[in-house]
Order: structure tokens, then sequence, then C-alpha cells
């Protein structure tokens, strides 16, 4: 390469480099500005009194799998194995209105059967 070529190559990557940063510094300034305005918005905004929670809480479900939402699908299945129908029902169930992974529901239900 020669020097002309260095130059020329150097000038463009300032020229990049000035680029960057006055879109780098513009997109900021134009997020502050947003988050600013959400802001006041949500300050204009009275918040609202509530002495009762929005809705029932969920019942509490014994699973007889102990860390259940820790364990892996694997894990789960190979833990079946010790289980009652009942409680492969109450897994069933609860994996049913959660997660829905089919191989915990399949093992599940067919110890049920």
């Amino acid at each position: 390469m020669t020097q002309q070529s260095m130059k020329e190559l150097s000038a463009r990557v300032e020229q990049h480099v000035k680029n960057a940063r006055f879109i780098g510094k513009l997109s900021v300034d134009m997020a502050q500005k947003k988050f600013q305005q959400y802001c006041a918005q949500s300050q204009d905004t009275p918040a609202k009194d509530t002495d009762v929670a929005p809705g029932p809480a969920e019942p509490s479900l014994h699973l007889p799998i102990e860390n259940y939402d820790a364990l892996t699908a694997k894990e789960i299945v190979s833990a079946l194995s010790g289980c009652s129908s009942t409680e492969m029902l109450a897994v069933f169930n609860y994996e049913n209105s959660h997660r829905q992974r089919r191989t915990i529901l399949k093992a599940a239900s067919s110890g049920n059967e």
C-alpha cells in the first residue's frame, strides 16, 4: 500500500468513526427524550388506590416432586416412576396449566391409565 492510499484509508476510517459517534449520540439523545416524556406522562397520571388484590391468588398445589420448576423434563419423567396415580394426576394438571411440556404430559398421563 502506498503512503497516499494509507492516508486516504485513514481519512475514510476517521469519517466512519465520526459518523458512528454522531449516530450513537443521536440515538442516546432520542432515547433520553422519550424516557423523559414517558416519566412526565406517568407523573401526570395519579396512582389508583387499591385495597384489594386484583384477582384471586392461584391456589397452592402440592406437587410430589421437590423443586419441580427447577428440574428438566427428563428429570421429572424419571421422578414420576415413584409417584402414585393421584400424584401423577397432580403433576399432569400442573404441567398442563403451566409449561405444557409434552414429554411430561405424556408420561404423567400414561401412568394414570
